[in-house]
């Protein structure tokens, strides 16, 4: 927990410092460390809980003086209270985004303006907003997190002793509260102390030019987009220099600053390498890993084939590989099954890009939310009704009726402590998550297990089904050669059967690629027909080269130039369609690149697919 403790002594030292996020696994003790700040920093913690309303937490209508008085009065929010505090916000990203955005907008502009219920107000928030999440099922929207002027991570003790320790306080706890306080009294007054002379020393704290220019440099160098990421290492580093005492920072708080204020604010790069030698020992299968194995006939010989890094066998291009292969191979080709290859972190194809639609407007792969139907989901709004049996807002219904109350009573309306006529009625919106289809569409031909390809394939398809989509709506896996197109598994929550339907995925010859991509058009048109509300998305992988024609018997249409064809034609609203190339990175014709902008789809390679 030290970085995370010394971004809270940073945001403690300097006030120009807005946010701060801390990002853990469960039970690493986030929370107990944000809400222990309050009394070293001499502030209150202000807790935002994670189902506020907009009413408590930016302020509303006071309905006691509006009815009591006839005056339109503001009853003040969490904000409010949060003034000259620090504002606390647990599971951040389980929020609602655009609640999560007016949060960010209010506390780096320090004020609230509130437009609502013929009430205009504006009102002062000098507060540091402090936000934790879950690593295991985070995600904040590249605008909200780049509002964070520091992001670090809470590691737990990895040593026994570590946690033996963390045991051991636990029980003195329990057993003395009191005197385990004592105990550490001294080193809390000593904190406290520290922050202090810090805040003193900051006062008069100017950065040089050459430590400027070098926090531009570093900036521009990682690629930063705006000057959030700049002005916070140039916070951050003061307030570094002020902890350890001294009047001017150094090079060595600058490094520290760029590690705590840009993770959050880099790009995803595409095109992450594995080490030459990692990379040989994956592709050819030494140690414990083996290519392939046939299993439709187990006297028949098993193809052995094997290349260097540069994707051929010495002396021989892929075309001739491939035509000697099946040469001196024939028909063994057909039905291969390989092994699944290396598992490993990949990067979500949904999280930091907009999925590329074809005929459709791009989304985020994320569960979006939509305005729902019925009467469920949450309760996020309220608006004029003329329904006969409304799904009534109680609380927004009395807040339009109590402007009026003086003068309805004085009208004689009668003895009803509150009197609520047809025009203050108001219906509830409530907002749902829309759910998400994933289709994994794999080109399952000869080629890339000449290639040693389909290893790769299959370990990739395993790490993102593991990492990101098996806790999503649906999952589904189509394959395609010259056997058969085949829906393996059609769109469904349960994804347990994944690894053995991958390991026992049966290779055919040829590609098929026309014929697949009207099954998939068909497929899909239908599909979200039936499911109109589902954002959805097809994920096709393979590597482009097309050699069997829509109708097998055509010898004279070219079956690749008919596939593009075929995928410049494809518009299916609300579907978004992602490539990714199996082709091997030092091929020179990357045909699957041609169908990604056919398709108006994202581009992957497997490499790209790395974190």
């Amino acid at each position: 927990m030290d970085r995370a403790k010394k971004a809270m002594l940073c945001a403690m030292v300097n006030p120009g410092i807005k946010g701060v996020l801390i990002r853990g696994g469960s039970g690493t003790g986030k929370t107990m460390m944000v809400r222990s700040v309050g009394g070293i920093a001499d502030k209150s913690v202000v807790n935002v809980p994670l189902n506020v309303t907009d009413e408590q937490l930016f302020g509303s209508l006071d309905i006691e003086a509006a009815i009591k008085e006839g005056r339109i009065v503001m009853e003040e929010g969490l904000m409010k209270r949060a003034d000259g505090n620090l504002l606390y916000m647990d599971d951040a990203d389980l929020f609602d985004p655009k609640m999560l955005s007016s949060v960010t907008d209010a506390v780096l502009a320090g004020s609230v303006r509130v437009e609502r219920e013929n009430i205009s107000a504006v009102y002062g928030c000098d507060t540091t907003l402090i936000a934790t999440m879950n690593s295991n099922n985070s995600y904040l929207a590249p605008g909200i997190s780049d509002c964070f002027d520091i992001y670090v991570n809470a590691d737990f003790p990895e040593d026994a002793e570590g946690r033996l320790e963390i045991l051991r306080r636990n029980l003195d706890h329990e057993a003395d509260a009191d005197g385990l306080r004592d105990r550490y009294s001294d080193d809390e007054d000593e904190l406290m102390e520290r922050i202090a002379v810090a805040r003193e020393l900051l006062e008069g704290m100017r950065l040089t030019d050459d430590l400027i220019r070098m926090i531009a440099s570093i900036c521009m160098a990682a690629d930063i987009d705006g000057f959030r990421g700049d002005l916070s290492m140039m916070k951050v580093s003061m307030a570094l220099a002020a902890l350890d005492g001294r009047h001017e920072a150094e090079v060595g708080d600058i490094e520290e600053a760029a590690a705590m204020c840009l993770p959050h604010r880099r790009k995803p790069k595409k095109g992450h390498r594995e080490s030459a030698k990692k990379k040989e020992y994956d592709l050819l299968g030494t140690g414990e890993s083996h290519i392939r194995r046939a299993i439709h006939d187990d006297r028949r010989r098993k193809p052995e084939i094997a290349e260097d890094d540069g994707g051929a066998a010495a002396g021989s291009t892929a075309p001739q590989l491939l035509a000697d292969a099946r040469s001196r191979l024939g028909d063994e080709i057909e039905d291969v099954i390989t092994r699944i290859g290396e598992v490993f972190e990949t990067i979500d194809l949904f999280e930091n890009a907009t999925v590329g639609t074809a005929g459709a407007t791009g989304d985020s792969g994320m569960r979006r939310s939509a305005i729902s139907r019925s009467r469920s989901g949450r309760y996020v709004g309220a608006r004029l009704t003329e329904d006969r049996n409304p799904d009534l807002a109680f609380d927004a219904t009395v807040r339009a009726a109590s402007v009026h109350q003086r003068r309805r009573h004085a009208e004689g309306g009668g003895d009803m402590a509150v009197i609520i006529d047809k025009q203050d009625l108001r219906e509830k919106i409530r907002e749902t998550r829309s759910t998400s289809t994933f289709l994994f569409a794999v080109d399952a031909s000869g080629s890339l297990v000449i290639r040693n390809r389909m290893m790769a394939v299959k370990g990739a398809i395993l790490s993102l089904l593991k990492q990101h989509y098996a806790k999503r709506d649906r999952v589904g896996i189509m394959t395609f050669n010259s056997t058969a197109i085949q829906m393996v598994l059609p769109p469904s929550k349960s994804v347990e059967s994944v690894y053995n339907i991958l390991d026992n995925l049966p290779i055919g010859r040829r590609t098929p690629l026309s014929a697949a991509l009207v099954y998939l058009n068909e497929y899909m048109t239908v599909f979200t027909k039936k499911h109109k509300d589902e954002a959805c998305y097809v994920i096709l992988v393979t590597d482009g080269n097309a050699n069997v024609a829509l109708d097998p018997d055509d010898e004279e249409t070219d079956p690749l130039e008919e596939a593009l064809k075929i995928a410049s034609k494809i518009s299916i609203p609300n579907v978004g369609w992602i490539v990714i190339d199996t082709e091997k990175p030092s091929s020179e014709v990357h045909n699957a690149e041609r169908f990604a902008k056919q398709l108006r789809a994202d581009y992957y390679t497997l490499e790209d697919l790395r974190a």
